[in-house]
């Protein structure tokens, strides 16, 4: 499956099926993942706790869209990962004797290839799109075995977590239903990750890429005020010290975030609207350096990403500033909403990040800004004590790796100008 990019102007069959519709949603397969976000936002809000498997699958459905899975691969994963968490969030597990056994041969069919995937990407085994190239007999049956052991391993590994939390009790749950039980699960598991290796190995003879591959590119935008403003830094025409000062407004950002989380967590006993002023300030601190990105950016998918972050931020910090009596509730789906815009925006922006440390560095922010807004969102009714120490710590966190993001670009970039 080679690379092959057209420009067609038009929604045909290619361009629906093939094709990049915009920076964020560029196929049906991110309308369904949003979809499957959308549910994991609603159990949130709800205050349900299987809101915590719907969020860890969440949370992966995301790195794969980061890591630009070939799209059925993507489309496994997704099935596989909706089987396995809302299967869980609906109660389909106990209302259904057999459900249970239907995951454990389905999911690994959609899962076990996107592993062997992951562990391409890390440099740890042979990449099938390149294995046909190579010496195909060793390689392909290396590809077929990896696969295989790997998704056994998975089965048996989780089997053996299920007993621990009979044994111990940690979780207060009971999933081991006998010697039967464990045995067709492990039996399942084989099955399924034997139809997972075989399709990843016929994959590999086809010389087909582990990439997402993009036939018919996502329009550009048209051109804006800010398009406007910076096609001087856009041009190339900067000075070298001006080049240098580039990466400073993501140093900045993370600062101000840092600082705002520090002083929310030194605070003996803030008060609800001392909590509103800090957070309030740090977004839009936040909103005003993410506007020195969209001017500096030409890429499509990272002028969209900032646009959305920068207008979610401002929206947010400037109706949690205004608003002298609100909610707990309020404020925490304010930030809960932006933190979930800032996850989506930092996700789509990778697509044309081709440095593996940035774009790990990148899925970093991403992931954590998506957990803790779902955390967020699921806060309201906790301890005014429990809010300002999870707010405390995102701040933190998503601040050092916007530092740490800025560092790493400062050094890429270093050589360019000196």
């Amino acid at each position: 499956m080679t690379t092959h990019v057209e420009a067609h102007p038009g929604w045909d069959r290619c361009r629906l099926v093939y094709g990049d519709w915009s920076w964020l949603v560029r196929d049906g397969l991110d309308v369904i993942r949003l979809a499957f976000f959308g549910g994991t936002i609603a159990f949130a809000v709800q205050g349900r706790s299987t809101t915590v498997a719907l969020t860890a699958a969440s949370a992966v459905l995301l790195l794969a869209r980061i890591i630009n899975l070939p799209r059925w691969f993507d489309f496994g994963l997704i099935m596989a990962m909706t089987l396995i968490a809302y299967g869980t969030a609906l109660g389909l597990y106990g209302n259904w004797f057999y459900y249970d056994k239907v995951v454990h041969g389905l999911s690994p069919v959609g899962y076990v290839p996107v592993l062997y995937i992951a562990l391409v990407r890390l440099g740890v085994v042979p990449d099938p799109g390149e294995a046909i190239r190579e010496r195909r007999v060793a390689r392909i049956s290396g590809i077929f075995i990896v696969t295989l052991a790997v998704g056994m391993a998975v089965g048996a590994g989780y089997e053996n977590v299920e007993w621990i939390e009979d044994k111990f009790g940690i979780l207060g749950g009971h999933f081991v239903k006998g010697l039967w039980d464990t045995e067709t699960d492990l039996l399942c598991d084989a099955g399924g990750s034997l139809v997972g290796a075989a399709f990843l190995t016929v994959w590999a003879l086809r010389g087909w890429s582990s990439r997402r591959v993009t036939v018919v590119p996502a329009p550009e935008p048209s051109a804006s005020p800010l398009e406007a403003v910076g096609k001087r830094v856009r041009a190339g025409r900067v000075s070298t010290r001006e080049g240098r000062l580039a990466d400073l407004p993501l140093i900045a950002q993370g600062i101000a975030l840092v600082a705002a989380g520090v002083l929310l967590l030194a605070l003996p006993s803030p008060s609800l609207r001392t909590i509103g002023i800090i957070l309030g300030i740090a977004l839009l601190a936040y909103a005003v350096f993410e506007a020195f990105e969209v001017v500096r950016h030409d890429d499509p998918a990272q002028r969209g990403a900032r646009i959305a972050t920068m207008t979610a931020s401002g929206v947010a910090g400037t109706l949690i500033l205004v608003w002298p009596e609100i909610t707990e509730r309020a404020l925490l789906y304010a930030a809960g909403a932006a933190s979930i815009v800032l996850a989506a925006a930092e996700a789509a922006s990778l697509s044309s990040v081709s440095d593996a440390r940035q774009r790990w560095l990148g899925a970093s922010v991403s992931v954590v800004a998506y957990v803790f807004g779902i955390a967020l969102l699921a806060s309201p009714g906790n301890s005014l004590h429990a809010v300002i120490v999870l707010l405390g710590i995102y701040l933190v966190v998503l601040g050092g790796l916007r530092v740490l993001h800025a560092a790493g670009a400062w050094r890429q970039n270093r050589s360019a100008w000196s």
